[in-house]
């Protein structure tokens, strides 16, 4: 008992150490010394009286309305799926089920939704997977597999898998929890530069499969991966971010995505009723029962013998409810028996059984990216993958088995994982963080990758935040460039590419959980940084807000606080921030809702907040008209003419699984949306 004792001491000593040594290091990082200390204010008292009361109104009313399996995590795609003339509204919603409903009236479009195995943090794409001319709706699934559905609403068998990443069974072992330097930031710090000039970017070194092997970082040829520890929490996406409570508390834990009842799960089934014994069933069903000479006896129409259990289950229509069972329900699509639903769950496959090294499982928390990266005239998919073991699904002890002897929390990873769209295979891997569960920053990606030619040579680049807090910037062989990665809290959106300060160069916009906000040049530079003291769950959205010919940058925040900053050096913009009365978990869309013969100056802010209502705020005046919809939302709202109309319609969907169309007095033309 006392070597155990000891070995225990020891232990809590260790990681006791660990901790106080990480400390020490983000407490000289600028970026992670600061706190989001807004976001543990109280939103302002909600006067719907005032807030209705508006002084602009937008005239926005509802045209039609829709309910959809589950709640909507990723943003819709319009699209004339069918080609047909019409615009469709393709809805991923979380659980099992992608669903088409015709732009025109919301109905549910014929041959939909279809069916799949998982849940879903990922926007539909398009792409014409088997080139028959027609394009099929791609869509990444939280098990690492992109599905593709014709426009008939079959999946194809076609499909991409993402490979496991296979990392050293014992890479952690004697290391320090959080081994990346964190003494001082990359903002404000001249070393940063003299260290890159002195170093050569970092290779990737790729198998045959195109998928690079083990998961340490090797001087000579891999992509450096950095340690952070990650929760397996499935639900875990590119838009959702933790709870305020715990939001500033970056030493003591890190920021996790903000989940509401339905996102704490990761399992995807809807056994929402499971069926009983029907022996005890009190309603009167029966069995065939046997004679005495042990000859079954069939039920006639002139048999006072009970019924067979099916043809009495026919009767339940005429029933009274109350004579029903307790676990009938009527919704058939939530009532579930385990016998009819059991092959709807995800099933990992077997794992590799090898003695040094562990499998980890892939899983996609963001929408991938199509595009032709190395001008080779082939697409390519370009997907952030996160790398854990699911401590939901391995709960169940049948899956647990594959896992024997492995400690799941010591495995998180994150890498770029790039398909050749023609052959369906891995064209190449770039490695990026490598942590455990244990630690403050941990390794998934949350957010959907940026791809963009930074340089002007014709090649794309990549660029990914990770919540371990790194900046990447990768080109397009999978190289990793001079400068990156950079340092940050951990990032949860999207890095943005535009040319914010109208210098006609391309700059690049990233955000993290601590409230900062940094440009900074195609090299790695910075241009200016700005803390706005709360959570950053989204993207920026660029655009001329005020309509004073320069560009700007809009931010949501967890506070309720949307900034207009000044592209050109990070000021405030008056009469902003806006302050609405619940978190902004959705990116804000900028357009154009000027009227026939008006000549409105500036764009509208169009957001959803938590507090349920839709905001349509003008950006030269700050004024806002809202909209009561009494639900909270993670989606972007869009804008488009989905009725076949003159005018601009608003596509609002929310998390209590309702699709919105609102129509509005402005006209429709493409170039009026500027979402960047």
């Amino acid at each position: 008992m006392r070597p155990l004792l000891a070995l225990a001491a020891a232990c809590a000593l260790l990681v006791a150490a660990g901790a106080a040594a990480e400390e020490a290091k983000n407490s000289t990082n600028k970026f992670r010394q600061r706190e989001a200390s807004d976001d543990m204010l109280g939103y302002p008292n909600l006067d719907e009286d005032a807030l209705l009361k508006t002084k602009c109104p937008k005239h926005v009313e509802l045209r039609w309305q829709t309910e959809v399996s589950s709640s909507i995590y990723a943003t819709p795609l319009i699209a004339d799926i069918n080609s047909d003339g019409k615009l469709e509204v393709v809805v991923p919603s979380f659980v099992h089920y992608l669903e088409v409903l015709e732009g025109t009236d919301g109905d549910k479009l014929p041959g939909w939704p279809a069916f799949h195995q998982s849940n879903v943090h990922s926007s539909p794409l398009l792409y014409d997977i088997d080139k028959d001319g027609v394009r099929e709706i791609a869509l990444a699934t939280y098990n690492g597999v992109v599905n593709f559905f014709r426009v008939s609403g079959y999946m194809m068998m076609d499909k991409l898998e993402v490979p496991r990443r296979k990392v050293r069974k014992d890479w952690y072992v004697g290391l320090n929890p959080d081994p990346v330097d964190r003494s001082h930031p990359d903002v404000h710090d001249n070393s940063i530069a003299k260290e890159a000039a002195s170093k050569e970017s970092p290779t990737i070194e790729q198998n045959k499969s195109g998928s690079v092997e083990g998961g340490e970082a090797q001087k000579n040829g891999s992509v450096q991966q950095h340690s952070v520890e990650t929760k397996p929490n499935s639900t875990q996406a590119q838009e959702n971010v933790e709870l305020l409570n715990i939001v500033n508390n970056t030493r003591s834990g890190s920021i996790s995505s903000v989940t509401t009842a339905a996102e704490n799960t990761s399992q995807t089934q809807r056994r929402l009723l499971q069926t009983t014994d029907k022996s005890d069933d009190k309603t009167g069903s029966s069995k065939t029962h046997e004679s005495d000479s042990g000859a079954k006896v069939a039920a006639t129409a002139e048999n006072n013998e009970p019924l067979e259990e099916d043809a009495d289950a026919s009767f339940d229509l005429f029933r009274d409810p109350e004579d029903l069972p307790d676990e009938y329900n009527y919704d058939y699509d939530d009532y579930v028996h385990e016998s009819m639903w059991g092959d709807e769950d995800w099933k990992e496959q077997e794992h590799e059984k090898e003695e040094n090294f562990v499998s980890i499982d892939a899983h996609i928390l963001s929408t991938p990216v199509i595009a032709d990266i190395d001008k080779d005239g082939v697409q390519e998919m370009v997907i952030a993958v996160s790398y854990f073991f699911d401590r939901e699904y391995y709960d169940n002890p049948e899956h647990a088995k594959e896992l024997e002897g492995i400690d799941m929390q010591k495995y998180v990873a994150s890498s770029i994982v790039v398909f050749n769209l023609d052959t369906r295979q891995v064209k190449w891997t770039a490695d990026l963080d490598l942590s455990t569960d244990t630690v403050n920053f941990r390794a998934h990606v949350y957010s959907s990758p940026t791809v963009v030619d930074l340089d002007g040579d014709g090649y794309l680049d990549i660029l990914v935040g990770t919540a371990y807090g790194l900046f990447y910037v990768i080109d397009h062989r999978g190289k990793v460039r001079n400068k990156f990665p950079l340092e940050m809290a951990e990032i949860h959106a999207p890095v943005i590419a535009a040319d914010i300060n109208d210098d006609g160069k391309m700059e690049m916009v990233t955000t993290d959980s601590h409230g900062n906000v940094a440009a900074w040049t195609a090299e790695g530079e910075e241009i200016w940084e700005v803390h706005l003291k709360s959570l950053i769950p989204q993207r920026p959205t660029v655009g001329d807000v005020n309509g004073d010919g320069h560009t700007d940058v809009v931010v949501p925040t967890v506070s309720g606080n949307i900034y207009v900053l000044s592209g050109k050096d990070g000021s405030k913009i008056q009469p902003f921030p806006y302050r609405a009365h619940g978190r902004i978990m959705s990116p804000v869309l900028l357009l154009d809702m000027s009227k026939h013969g008006e000549n409105a100056k500036g764009l509208t802010l169009a957001t959803m907040s938590f507090d349920g209502y839709l905001y349509l705020i003008e950006g030269s005046s700050g004024c806002a008209d809202v909209v009561d919809i009494g639900e909270t939302s993670y989606t972007m709202v869009l804008a488009d003419n989905v009725d076949g109309g003159d005018d601009l319609d608003l596509i609002v969907t929310t998390m209590n699984g309702n699709v919105f169309c609102f129509s509005t007095p402005s006209p429709h033309h493409p170039l009026k949306l500027l979402i960047t």
